[in-house]
């Protein structure tokens, strides 16, 4: 044993010369073996964030530990006994010592007497069509890494045809619904829902996935975080609304790696969201119960999940993103469908938009290259930030996410977005140009203005209205359309200014901007304008390169360039 007399020294409560030893190897490499000595070092010590970086250092080396999940409920005991509970538990699935089960088994008890535990069991549901062997991988993936009482598998099969409904039949431990047709997935996830156990929480999951280690552990982690959470989501390798990886490997077997460095211990693994994607997707009984099954309007699929997502917050529920829970996703099935579910995408969205009266993807998409201008290392020191023309809040979020300590405020134009969004983030509705600002002077570090400043009357008023509200040495974070790009200017060469739904020429627009324009409306502000970058939107067409070629032969004209950007991005200091 590398350790033996730093466990010597513990055994013994001989805890001084054990932190003298522990300092002897702390810049090792860390084990399993001496996380679990230096956990219970800085426990003694009542040094709980010590040892829960402890704990996270040793799960790293080895995620299957049930030592470390022990001690890891110890750390949650002071503050939630739900996940403590789940903690325990997940000790007791890796446990391989009969004594020591027993004695997480009795940390478990005592966790149940306690008038605040209420762990529910989990019901995962899972639609079948066809994909046999994928099928049964994903159910086998259930049942290695998932310990059998935490759960039950419901199987809904829409009519296979390829052998995996017999297969279904034969195992002991599925409940299962044979379809004689195809009912599709809002229909069919909701007669797997009805066939739970009444109390249980409700696992939707694609039946084209693999559920590595720890992953259904984490999500059910997140959703005891807050009684108000009320779904909880994972990463993926394909999924949308910004749960896919920011990396890709190349096969199934990099993915199962991948996972065993991400399903682990983090301090800040949560990201508020408007919806999440329903291939993965943990809900909460009670939050299911008061907010209702899936519509079955959007049949075959795809907007059940966002429309469920949208009823969860209206009733007060949060939904939220679990950056330590990966589940593989082969998608669209086997990945031969794609162009049928785009189809069925467009006529979704539709009837999305019909039933709420807006378009989700347009008020849920968090502006990267926005955030990409913030200067600030996480936390140091916390920041202050203000959005106007927040939509739902998905850029705010984001920014919660990667900064945890900073305060985030929104501005919304649109009332019945404010009323979604207020469930997770601090949105307020208003008009800019003219309600009374209701914050300190000099509260932010920054003031997001992204793709705003062309829907106003009067914009530079606005922005002189806003200054006094940003900090000396703060930001305004900018993007403004540029009405000089050939997708505009080579129509109205040619005698046509048509609107659009979207892009420069968006019908509610009001004002138009060129780099020129730009720069002078914020110099008589006497803001420096920094980090400008040009959007380029797509590739130009052949006319498009026609007339940048023959804008270069006259002279006297702005530079080529200009004529390219689709959008300028950029900050403006105080």
């Amino acid at each position: 044993m590398a350790y033996e007399r730093l466990a010597e020294l513990i055994n013994n409560n001989e805890w001084e010369l054990a932190e003298n030893e522990f300092q002897a190897h702390r810049n090792d490499i860390w084990t399993d073996e001496l996380a679990i000595l230096a956990a219970t070092l800085f426990f003694q010590n009542n040094a709980y964030e010590d040892a829960y970086e402890s704990i996270q250092k040793g799960l790293r080396y080895n995620i299957t530990n049930y030592e470390l999940y022990f001690l890891l409920g110890n750390y949650y005991e002071r503050t939630n006994i739900n996940q403590a509970w789940l903690c325990y538990e997940n000790a007791e699935f890796y446990c391989n010592n009969k004594k020591d089960s027993d004695i997480i088994l009795q940390y478990k008890t005592r966790m149940e007497e306690n008038p605040d535990w209420n762990v529910k069991k989990t019901s995962i549901v899972i639609l079948s069509y066809n994909l046999k062997e994928i099928t049964q991988q994903c159910i086998h993936s259930i049942r290695e890494n998932n310990l059998p009482s935490s759960y039950e598998i419901i199987v809904v099969d829409n009519h296979s045809t390829d052998g995996i409904k017999k297969w279904l039949q034969e195992q002991s431990d599925i409940k299962l619904l044979c379809n004689n047709v195809n009912k599709g997935f809002p229909y069919a996830c909701n007669q797997g829902i009805k066939m739970a156990e009444p109390e249980n929480n409700i696992f939707l999951l694609n039946n084209d996935t693999y559920v590595p280690s720890n992953a259904i552990f984490w999500l059910r982690m997140g959703l005891y975080e807050k009684d108000s959470v009320g779904a909880t989501g994972s990463i993926s390798n394909y999924s949308s609304h910004g749960q896919p990886l920011p990396e890709e490997c190349r096969t199934l077997e990099e993915y199962i790696s991948y996972a065993n460095k991400t399903n682990l211990p983090s301090k800040n693994p949560y990201e508020k969201k408007t919806f999440l994607t329903g291939f993965a997707l943990l809900l909460k009984r009670e939050a299911l119960d008061q907010t209702g099954l899936l519509d079955v309007r959007f049949s075959p699929g795809q907007f059940e999940d966002s429309d469920l997502g949208v009823r969860m917050n209206l009733s007060g529920w949060q939904t939220v993103l679990c950056y330590n829970s990966f589940i593989y996703h082969y998608g669209c099935g086997d990945g031969k469908h794609q162009k049928s579910w785009n189809e069925v995408f467009m006529i979704n969205r539709q009837k999305f938009k019909e039933k709420w009266d807006f378009d989700i993807i347009y008020y849920t998409f968090a502006r990267r290259e926005i955030i990409s201008l913030i200067g600030h290392k996480a936390n140091t020191p916390p920041l202050t930030i203000l959005e106007v023309g927040c939509g739902l809040g998905a850029t705010l979020a984001k920014i919660q996410y990667l900064w945890p300590d900073s305060e985030v405020y929104g501005i919304e134009l649109v009332n019945r977005i404010v009323k979604i969004g207020t469930s997770h983030t601090n949105i307020i509705q208003g008009n800019i140009e003219t309600m009374e600002i209701p914050y300190a002077k000099e509260q932010f570090d920054y003031i997001i203005l992204a793709d705003v400043l062309e829907h106003l009357y009067d914009p530079e008023r606005t922005l002189a209205r806003l200054l006094p509200y940003l900090k000396t040495g703060g930001s305004f974070l900018c993007s403004i359309p540029n009405i000089m790009h050939t997708s505009v200017l080579l129509p109205l060469l040619q005698g046509n200014f048509d609107y659009s739904d979207s892009g420069i020429c968006d019908r509610t627009h009001i004002r138009f901007f060129t780099l020129n324009s730009i720069a002078k409306m914020f110099q008589k502000l006497d803001l420096t304008i920094n980090n400008l970058t040009a959007g380029l939107g797509g590739l130009p067409t052949k006319e498009e390169d026609q007339l940048l070629n023959f804008l270069e032969e006259i002279p006297n004209l702005a530079p080529k360039a200009q004529f390219q950007v689709s959008q300028y991005i950029f900050s403006a200091t105080k």
